[in-house]
C-alpha cells in the first residue's frame, strides 16, 4: 500500500533530476518536435535533445562541426543554442544569426548519416541563467531551411558541456 502511495504524495520523486523540460512546437531538420526532459545548459549552450540523452553523452556539442564528420556514433537528434563569445550563455534576449551573437543549429545522426541544419533568423530570450544552475527562456520563429521552431525551456546544468 505504501509502495501505491509513495507517488501520489511525492510526485517529484518520478521526475528527472532539476525538472528540465522543453516544449518545442513546429517541424525542422526532418524532426517533429514536442516535449522532451532531456534539455541541458553549459558553458556557451543551451542544448535540447528529441531523443533520451544523459549530460554525460553530450560532450561532444561544438560551435562549429566538420561537414560530413559524425561528431559522436551516436544516433541523436538535437537543437543547439550557441552564443559566440565568451564562456557562458548570457541573460537576455538575443537574434539568431549565422556568425552573430547566438546561433542554433539541428544536427541529427542516423547509422551513417550526419546532418547539420542552422538556423537564419529568429530570437533568444534567456530569462535567467545560474553558475552552474538552471537556466530558463523561450525561443520563437528559429527558421531553418525546412521550417520554425518556437518553445520555452528550463534546461538543467551541464559539466559535460565546454566551451
Amino acid at each position: 500500500m505504501l509502495r501505491q502511495t509513495l507517488p501520489l504524495l511525492f510526485p517529484g520523486l518520478l521526475v528527472g533530476c532539476g525538472g528540465a523540460l522543453a516544449e518545442v512546437e513546429g517541424t525542422a531538420g526532418g524532426i517533429q518536435w514536442g516535449s522532451s526532459e532531456f534539455v541541458y545548459v553549459g558553458a556557451r549552450y543551451v542544448v535540447i535533445s528529441a531523443v533520451e540523452v544523459d549530460c554525460r553523452d553530450i560532450d561532444w556539442v561544438d560551435r562549429n562541426y566538420d561537414e560530413g564528420v559524425k561528431p559522436t556514433e551516436t544516433n541523436t537528434s538535437l537543437l543547439q543554442f550557441t552564443f559566440a563569445s565568451g564562456d557562458a550563455v548570457e541573460q537576455g534576449k538575443f537574434a539568431i544569426a549565422q556568425g552573430g551573437q547566438v546561433q542554433s543549429t539541428i544536427i541529427t545522426i542516423s547509422g551513417d548519416v550526419f546532418n547539420e541544419y542552422n538556423a537564419s533568423a529568429g530570437t533568444l530570450s534567456v530569462d535567467s541563467v545560474e553558475d552552474e544552475g538552471a537556466a530558463t527562456g523561450s525561443f520563437d520563429a528559429v527558421t531553418f531551411e525546412d521550417g520554425t521552431l518556437s518553445g520555452t525551456f528550463t534546461a538543467e546544468w551541464c559539466v559535460n558541456l565546454k566551451p
